[in-house]
Order: C-alpha cells, then sequence, then structure tokens
C-alpha cells in the first residue's frame, strides 16, 4: 500500500494532541499538529511534506454522540493521506466518566476502520503513569487516591481501567497482564490472540516501564489502529525505520519565526490540578507578574477586562513576562460548579464558559500586543484559546519536558505556542519554557 503519511493520530484535547506530536517530533518524525477539523484543501495543504498529522478534535468533555461524529469525521479527513497507523489518543491519566468519552471515540474508530480488535495502551513510564494487572498508577498511587480524584470535569475514581473501559465502550474488553508483556514481543502477540479468539476486541495492556513499553510496541507495529497515550510516539518511529517507513531522523525544526525579544511572554493557566497551581505559585515567588481572574466573575460576566487587559499589555510591552490564570483549589472549583447548577449549567458547561471567556481576555490582549510567545496550561483552556485566536495548525519542535514540545502557529497569530496539560510539568516548568522559547536551550 502507497501511503501519504506513516501515522495519523485524533487526540481528545489540544494538549493530548501537542503531548503525542511532541514525542514523534522529538523521535526525528516530521510532524504536523491541526486544530479541529478543516476542510479537505486546506488539510492536503497544511499536510503536505509531513510524516505524522495529529488532529486534535476536543472529544473528551462533549457529548458521547458528539465525540462519535468528531471521529469519524477526522478520521475520513486522514483517510486522505493514506496513513499507515491510526491512533486514538487519550490522556495517560484516562480522564474521563464512567459514560466515556474514550470508549466511544474507540468504538467509533474501529467502526469507521471496519476493525475488530485492538489495543488500548493509557500507561505513560516516563512520566509517572503506569499499569499494572489492569489497574492505573500515577506516580505509584492508584489513580482513584491521586489528586486526578479532585479534577473538576473528569473526576477519576475507578482505577480498573479493564473495567472502566468496558462500562464505556460496547466492545469486550480483556487483559493483556504484566508476565505476557515481560515475556516480549512474540508472546504477547500469542496473548493477543488468545484475546481475539475468546471474543474479547480491545485489549487493555499492562505497562510498568521503558522495556515493557519497547515490547508493546513491537507486538502492536503491525496493526492499523491503535489507541492510548502518547508512549507511543517514543518507540514507534525507530521500528517504522527499521522497516522503512520513514526514510530519515529529521532535525527538530525550530526555525522559521523571528523571535521578538523586547516583548514578554504571556503564560495562560486555566487548570485546576495541583501540578499548575504549583507550577503558578512558583513563577509568581519568581516576580513574575500574576494576575488572577477569578472563575465565579468570569460564569456571572462580573469581571473586569478593561483595566486587566491594559496592565497586562503594559506589562508585555515592558518586556515583562505575564501569568493569567483561573486556577483554583478543590474547594474553589466546588463552589464555581454550584454556581453554574444554579444557572442551569452542568460541570462540563460551566468549564467551557470560563476556558471561552478566559480565551476572549486572550484575544484582546494580543490584538495590540504582540508577545514572545504563548504558554497555556490545561487541555479545556487551551482549546478555547487557540481557536479563539485561529491559531489553525501547528509546525511541532522539541520537546521542552516529555509531553510538552515548543510548536510554531501557521494560522493568524504566527508565534510560538506551548501545550501543557494541567497533571505535566516540573514546578519550574514556565522557567525552562520561557528560556526555550527566547532560544536559550
Amino acid at each position: 500500500m502507497t501511503t501519504d503519511i506513516v501515522f495519523g493520530a485524533i487526540a481528545d484535547d489540544d494538549t493530548g494532541a501537542s503531548d503525542l506530536a511532541g514525542m514523534l517530533a522529538e523521535q526525528g518524525v516530521r510532524t504536523l499538529l491541526v486544530l479541529d477539523l478543516p476542510d479537505t484543501d486546506q488539510f492536503m495543504a497544511w499536510s503536505q511534506g509531513y510524516e505524522a498529522v495529529v488532529m486534535a478534535e476536543r472529544t473528551r468533555n462533549v457529548a458521547a454522540a458528539l465525540a462519535a461524529q468528531r471521529t469519524h469525521e477526522a478520521l475520513q479527513i486522514l483517510a486522505k493521506r493514506r496513513p499507515r497507523v491510526g491512533q486514538i489518543k487519550y490522556c495517560s491519566t484516562f480522564d474521563s466518566t464512567p459514560e466515556g468519552n474514550i470508549g466511544q471515540t474507540i468504538d467509533a474508530a474501529m467502526d469507521e476502520l471496519n476493525e475488530a480488535f485492538t489495543v488500548a495502551l493509557p500507561a505513560l513510564p516516563v512520566n509517572g503513569r503506569t499499569t499494572y494487572q489492569g489497574y492505573h498508577f500515577v506516580h505509584g498511587q492508584l489513580l482513584s487516591d491521586s489528586p486526578m480524584r479532585d479534577h473538576p470535569l473528569t473526576p477519576m475514581t475507578n482505577s480498573n481501567l479493564v473495567d472502566l473501559l468496558g462500562r464505556q465502550s460496547h466492545r469486550r474488553v480483556g487483559l493483556a497482564a504484566h508476565r505476557d508483556v515481560a515475556r516480549g514481543p512474540d508472546i504477547l502477540k500469542q496473548r493477543f490472540d488468545e484475546l481475539r479468539e475468546q471474543g474479547f476486541e480491545i485489549a487493555l495492556t499492562d505497562c510498568v516501564d521503558d522495556n515493557h513499553l519497547e515490547t508493546i510496541c513491537r507486538a502492536v507495529a503491525d496493526m492499523r489502529l491503535i489507541t492510548g497515550s502518547s508512549a507511543f510516539g517514543m518507540k514507534l518511529p525507530a521500528i517504522w525505520r527499521e522497516r522503512g517507513w520513514i526514510k530519515q531522523t529529521h532535525a527538530v525544526d525550530d526555525t522559521g519565526f523571528e523571535i521578538n525579544h523586547d516583548v514578554g511572554t504571556l503564560v495562560v493557566a486555566g487548570s485546576c490540578s495541583l501540578a499548575t497551581r504549583k507550577q503558578n505559585e512558583y513563577l509568581a515567588g519568581s516576580g513574575v507578574p500574576a494576575h488572577q481572574v477569578h472563575a465565579v466573575d468570569l460564569v456571572e460576566g462580573n469581571h473586569e477586562t478593561k483595566d486587566l487587559i491594559e496592565k497586562v499589555r503594559t506589562r508585555l510591552a515592558s518586556g515583562e513576562h505575564c501569568l493569567l490564570t483561573t486556577s483554583g483549589s478543590p474547594d474553589q472549583v466546588n463552589r464555581v460548579q454550584e454556581l453554574g447548577r444554579s444557572k442551569g449549567l452542568n460541570i462540563s458547561e460551566v468549564g467551557e464558559l470560563i476556558a471561552t471567556r478566559l480565551a476572549d481576555l486572550v484575544r484582546q490582549i494580543l490584538e495590540t500586543q504582540p508577545v514572545r510567545g504563548l504558554v497555556i496550561a490545561g487541555g479545556e483552556t487551551a482549546g478555547a484559546v487557540c481557536r479563539r485566536l485561529e491559531l489553525g495548525a501547528l509546525r511541532v519542535g522539541r520537546n521542552i519536558e516529555p509531553g510538552v514540545p515548543v510548536c510554531f502557529s501557521l494560522g493568524k497569530f504566527r508565534l510560538p505556542v506551548v501545550l501543557k496539560s494541567g497533571n505535566f510539568g516540573s514546578i519550574d516548568f514556565y522557567a525552562k519554557t520561557i528560556r526555550v522559547i527566547s532560544g536559550n536551550k
């Protein structure tokens, strides 16, 4: 089969798409990140010359039927480039609810591609996400005991991912356990065959370290459809080169933008995760001005915009970096959700409203004030800001930390962009990012 690209993926949000795209780019794969669904002509123009395309379709928190529809439509667009391998990408913390949407998007992909069997690999050992006997862990804690239990939109209270995925999908979910993975790719393939024969259609796969990841990637390399975290992007490229699917290793392309060092970088944090809150505190403690926009005020529509926008613009123009944040503690999140319920909004609608109004503030700042770069923390926030700024697609550069690359917008605002999952990154991640954007590797 002649193909235009080796790999095409559909991610459930923008930060997740950036995560996978960064892993691929770090392995020398020329990668494009597409934000939302373009028309065919635009997609073909953007994707010309790339080896991998990752599409951010924001399927995590929408209605299940809409998530399935977006998956079908994105796969139909990707098919124009005839990828050898397709992936449904979701977060390594399996952000979801008992109703979905991970299961629904896997089902939609299997239906669209007429695939009878696939794997689910949520683990990402390099970032402390591991799976053992079907139970998922975050830095050694059961998922249900980790800070993910307090996620405002998708609280994770069930660590048994075989059970959780089985409740979401209409397909049977089995387990390829640690003992199968530890015995190497051939034994693992045999386990997949056994599961097929037993009537299972999805194999949830244990993975606790880098050696396991290597084994899994070799065992699934011939599959047309895989599902899981960005971990695939770390090991599959070397296998593709062994097979001649990719002819060379491309240096990560960080060129093409003239960075304005006279202005500051804008950091926008909407995630309420513990990791992002600590990063916000660290950045503010280093002397970077932090501007808190209270989520309650955004829901009420009472936030003062004129003075805030002017303050941020002035500081950015003088070369100062600025933090604009709505992040809050679990107690503050609960109060915002109660306010939303009093207005007839569900949790997802409250999150979308906050993200959208924060994105409007960012757009107003950037319309008249250039920035050195833009850093966005949180999947919902990234989705809203990227679309409000009409960024369109991103050329993917080097990873700042695993799963978080610096990208370069090809849309209306052409600037360096970093999209960070709320749970990712070291405490000084923002400082590292500003250095990379400034050209100090």
